[in-house]
């Protein structure tokens, strides 16, 4: 027959083996839940990987923007055909005139002659103004957006509809002694369709012979309000 002192001793073990037991129980329950949690968390970032797959499955590159954008020698009219594709492939704000609204102003020089920058760029008959619009053929250019955007030279003459890269201008092509250069607030920037537009900014781009036309002027009195 065991002593007390046995069997005290007997059941201190077994408390502790059955203490030893829950305690393993209860990590492969934490274990098992922390895969299940991982396991959910992977199917949603599927699901969601998924969904923006498909919902911007219409949607066009940036690249695919260029396509079909006016190569000619001017003058460029509007062009209102593949805006809103245009608009979309660009990434663009919607349009809201009293969140966020400023106005840039350029001037075109081709071989020292002015190209006149149309009224109605990026404003479509049906739909209206996207948030890169003009209003009259001032060149005045208006910045509307539901947030402030950092809105680019570049992304205008998209809208516009007409080709603009560091070396091109719708037909016109940078080399053999003419050049293309764009000015902001009189001083020459090195990358034209990347210049960021700001309040009342004053931006000139030109084509032709070096020093063939105006590099600064006077805002009017629409672009500087």
């Amino acid at each position: 027959m065991a002593s007390r002192k046995e069997e005290k001793e007997r059941l201190r073990q077994e408390r502790e083996e059955r203490e030893r037991q829950e305690e393993e129980k209860s990590k492969k329950k934490k274990r098992r839940a922390r895969m299940l949690g991982a396991a959910a968390l992977l199917v949603l970032a599927l699901a969601i990987i998924a969904f923006v797959a498909f919902s911007g499955s219409d949607k066009k590159s940036p690249e695919e923007a260029q396509k079909g954008l006016q190569a000619t020698t001017g003058p460029w009219e509007p062009l209102t055909a593949g805006l809103e594709d245009r608009e979309n492939a660009l990434g663009l704000p919607a349009p809201s005139d009293t969140i966020y609204h400023v106005h840039a102003q350029l001037k075109v020089f081709v071989n020292g002659k002015p190209m006149t920058v149309p009224n109605n760029i990026g404003i479509d008959p049906a739909k209206g103004p996207v948030s890169l619009h003009t209003h009259d053929d001032k060149g005045i250019i208006h910045m509307e957006a539901v947030e402030p955007f950092p809105f680019t030279l570049g992304e205008f003459f998209t809208i516009w509809g007409v080709r603009f890269t560091p070396t091109t201008l719708g037909a016109f092509q940078a080399g053999n002694g003419l050049v293309l250069e764009t000015y902001l607030n009189g001083k020459k920037v090195p990358n034209g369709p990347g210049l960021q537009m700001k309040q009342s900014d004053r931006v000139v781009v030109m084509f032709g012979k070096p020093n063939s036309a105006p590099k600064d002027f006077k805002l009017d009195a629409g672009a500087s309000g």
